[in-house]
C-alpha cells in the first residue's frame, strides 16, 4: 500500500517509515505538518494516511484527516496520544493507534484499515492492543470478527 505518513516528530517518523517499508509498503512522505501532507496528497497517490493529531500544538491532524478524505478520498487512521481529541472526532478517521505503540503494530494497523476500506467482514487478527476502531461495523468486536 501507499501510505501517507504524517508525523511531526522526525525520529518517530523515521522509525514508522522504516517499519512500514520493511513490511512492503511504500511511504509517501513523511510529512511533518498539515500543509506538507496536503501538498504530498495532491502530488502523489496514497491509499491511506496515518495522521498524528498534534502536529504543531493545535490538533491540526483532525482537520487534516477531514481534508484528505474530502479533497483526495484518502481515509486516515489517527496515530496519537491525544485520545480525547481522536475519540471526539471519530467520524474523521477509521480508528486510532494509541501512542506509545509497538512498531510492529503499524503494519497490523494498516492491514486492518485496508480490510475495512475493502469492505471485508472479518478483520485480520490479532488486532493490535493499542488500536481502537471507530467504525460501528467493526468496533463492537475486538476479536476481529465483523458483523
Amino acid at each position: 500500500m501507499r501510505i501517507l505518513l504524517v508525523e511531526d516528530d522526525p525520529i518517530l517518523a523515521l522509525i514508522a517509515a522504516s517499519t512500514l517499508e520493511e513490511a512492503g509498503h511504500h511511504i509517501v512522505g513523511p510529512a511533518y505538518g498539515d500543509q506538507d501532507a496536503l501538498r504530498l496528497a495532491q502530488s502523489q497517490c496514497a491509499d491511506i494516511a496515518l495522521v498524528d493529531i498534534n502536529l504543531g500544538g493545535q490538533d491540526e491532524g483532525v482537520s487534516l484527516a477531514r481534508d484528505l478524505l474530502e479533497r483526495y478520498g484518502i481515509a486516515s487512521v489517527f496515530i496519537s496520544g491525544q485520545l480525547e481529541a481522536a475519540r471526539n472526532n471519530a467520524d474523521a478517521a477509521l480508528g486510532l493507534l494509541r501512542k506509545p505503540y509497538e512498531p510492529e503494530d503499524l503494519a497490523r494497523c494498516v492491514a486492518v484499515a485496508h480490510a475495512m476500506l475493502n469492505g471485508c467482514t472479518v478483520l485480520p487478527t490479532p488486532l493490535p492492543a493499542s488500536l481502537e476502531i471507530f467504525s460501528p461495523r467493526y468496533a463492537s468486536d475486538r476479536t476481529g470478527a465483523g458483523r
